[in-house]
């Protein structure tokens, strides 16, 4: 039997249905752990932490550390993946190395966004990335994120609500791309759903919604389900690789409006389906909106499922 280790955020549910793709093979032994997000017991508690960082010391390097050490116990794998390996110590990433025979992690966010990943680089056996821009720069193997549900559209499926669905974390550069796509389809009397993750204090505007809580995959999909057209908006300059609305959207069968023009480039992409945009001229025709969505060829649609995901990342245990 051999053994697989997954450890990610426990925000990432997109890994959860890793680890469930990995368990379908009868002779792996799959352990996936997903880490709850740091919580301070106190103010004076955050002070300090704020000044052990200083010092390369963070006290939440210690609770995930804690968090992972009572569930693998003494265990030894065939394979480890990481995903966000910036979030723990070199320490604990070294002592889990010890621990198998292929050490890997996957980035589905830029280097840039997340500078320290860098540190951990050396670490790795192999690394994949989503963004082709820091697989040229650091060598690392590229792979898009994944379709992690194939559902088209049913009979009886459930009404349209929305023109356009986008979920998205908060970020300053993209907050007022996101209120202008806003702002254009209430003016084009389009109903959509915007929903941003953030803490800071954005309740003053009427057009997107605002949470501190991650949004369950559940909810997301009931979402997607109940719209038209997905929204894939990202901070280009930078970033060049397709984020999961994309393959969530090609799932669905979902029509997408991004400001991405590197999507012309994959095999997927059509017209019909994908509108890009220009962020300093906004223009989401009804046409677009209105008309019918075509279909992906299966032998394209494939090459980008959870299954063929897990077969390439997982391929020496698969």
């Amino acid at each position: 039997m051999k053994k697989a280790l997954i450890i990610a955020p426990e925000y990432m549910g997109y890994i959860v249905k890793v680890a469930d793709e990995l368990r379908k093979y009868s002779d792996i032994e799959v352990t996936d752990i997903h880490i709850p997000s740091y919580k301070y017991d106190s103010l004076s508690t955050k002070i300090k932490n704020f000044f052990y960082k200083q010092f390369s010391k963070d006290l939440k390097f210690d609770y995930r550390e804690d968090y992972i050490k009572p569930i693998i116990k003494d265990d030894h794998f065939d394979i480890i993946l990481i995903i966000r390996p910036d979030m723990l110590s070199i320490k604990t990433l070294a002592e889990l190395k010890a621990r198998t025979k292929l050490f890997k992690t996957y980035f589905f966010d830029g280097v840039d966004r997340f500078p320290r990943k860098k540190k951990t680089i050396h670490l790795f056996d192999e690394i994949y990335s989503f963004e082709p821009n820091d697989c040229k720069t650091f060598g690392f193997k590229f792979i898009t994120n994944f379709i992690y549900e194939l559902e088209p559209p049913t009979i009886d499926e459930i009404p349209l609500k929305y023109s356009v669905f986008n979920i998205t974390s908060y970020d300053r550069k993209r907050f007022p791309i996101l209120l202008e796509i806003a702002k254009t389809l209430k003016e084009q009397q389009n109903k959509f759903k915007i929903i941003v993750k953030t803490s800071k204090d954005l309740s003053s505007n009427d057009l997107i919604e605002i949470t501190e809580k991650p949004i369950p995959l559940e909810a997301v999909k009931r979402y997607i389900k109940q719209s038209a057209c997905m929204l894939d908006l990202g901070v280009i300059k930078k970033h060049k690789g397709l984020t999961f609305r994309v393959f969530e959207a090609m799932g669905y069968q979902k029509k997408i409006i991004t400001n991405n023009s590197e999507i012309a480039t994959y095999d997927f992409y059509n017209p019909q389906n994908i509108l890009i945009i220009d962020e300093q001229n906004i223009a989401i025709p009804n046409s677009f909106l209105n008309s019918s969505y075509a279909p992906i060829p299966d032998d394209i649609l494939k090459k980008y499922t959870l299954e063929s995901w897990v077969k390439t990342v997982f391929k020496e245990v698969v």
